[in-house]
């Protein structure tokens, strides 16, 4: 802008040095000023255009390496969770194959029924296991998650329950609230974490345990309590430490421990944070 200002006094010199008077060349100086004026104006408008442009680019090229550093973080983050479902199904199958296995070794001459009704759990429960591992693995080498639905209907709680209690644990069970699909994170976390907790009791109890599931407005509480005949509150146990993960990442809570021969575990998962519910 400052060339464009020192533009009418120059020409008004030189027109000057000839012999021109201001009176005769101000309709001219004005229509030069205004020319420059113009197209100072037209060219910084371009620059401040282009440099728009180059910055609304740069932002559009940030963003979507953003987006794909959040995919690379969610994939990474859902193969984790898978191969925490892998691990959780198996150490559980093969819990129930030894105590299943245990029982049939104990029975086959006394009682050659219960024998033959231990084997088949054994047969059923390894077949189901290696269905839901092929399960897993697929989606694992196709790289496809979205295959792997959650178990958002309460339902499967109950189920959950149901194969406990054919495996040979006594639970007493005490359901409160309206049973609506759960978000599906919420659901993952759930069902893991009651599974993990009623294998601890059949794998540590004495074959009893009391589940208490609570679905309230803004969260589900699981407790599961169970006589252990030991102090040791298994804190420091992978699984122990699973479940509490579980549930911070929900944004809830799990304490578990044991005292007086009791073990105790209460977790609360909100859904406030969760993902929405899976399509059944």
């Amino acid at each position: 802008m400052s060339a464009v200002g020192a533009f009418t006094p120059i020409v008004a010199v030189i027109y000057a040095a000839h012999g021109f008077s201001p009176w005769q060349i101000a309709p001219e100086l004005l229509f030069l000023t205004a020319v420059m004026v113009g197209a100072w104006v037209a060219g910084d408008r371009g620059r401040l255009r282009q440099e728009r442009m180059a910055e609304l680019a740069e932002q559009a090229a940030r963003a979507e390496r953003d987006a794909e550093r959040e995919r690379g973080l969610a994939a990474a983050q859902e193969r984790t969770r898978i191969a925490r479902e892998l691990h959780d199904s198996a150490g559980h199958a093969i819990n129930v194959i030894l105590v299943q296995a245990g029982a049939a070794r104990l029975l086959q001459d006394g009682n050659p029924e219960g024998s033959r009704r231990a084997i088949t759990t054994i047969e059923e429960v390894a077949r189901a296991t290696i269905g839901e591992i092929d399960r897993l693995v697929r989606v694992l080498r196709e790289d496809d998650v979205s295959e792997l639905s959650a178990p958002a209907d309460p339902a499967a709680l109950d189920e959950l329950l149901e194969r406990y209690r054919t495996d040979g644990l006594r639970i007493s069970a005490d359901i409160r609230g309206p049973r609506g699909p759960l978000p599906q994170s919420v659901a993952w976390a759930a069902y893991r974490i009651l599974q993990e907790a009623l294998t601890n009791a059949a794998r540590h109890g004495h074959g009893t345990a009391d589940v208490g599931l609570s679905f309230e407005p803004a969260a589900v509480e699981i407790t599961v309590t169970n006589p252990t005949g030991t102090n040791d509150s298994n804190g420091g146990g992978h699984g122990i430490v699973g479940m509490r993960e579980r549930a911070s990442l929900l944004g809830g809570t799990l304490d578990a421990g044991a005292g007086a021969g009791t073990f105790r575990l209460k977790a609360r998962l909100p859904y406030a944070a969760a993902a929405p519910a899976a399509n059944p």
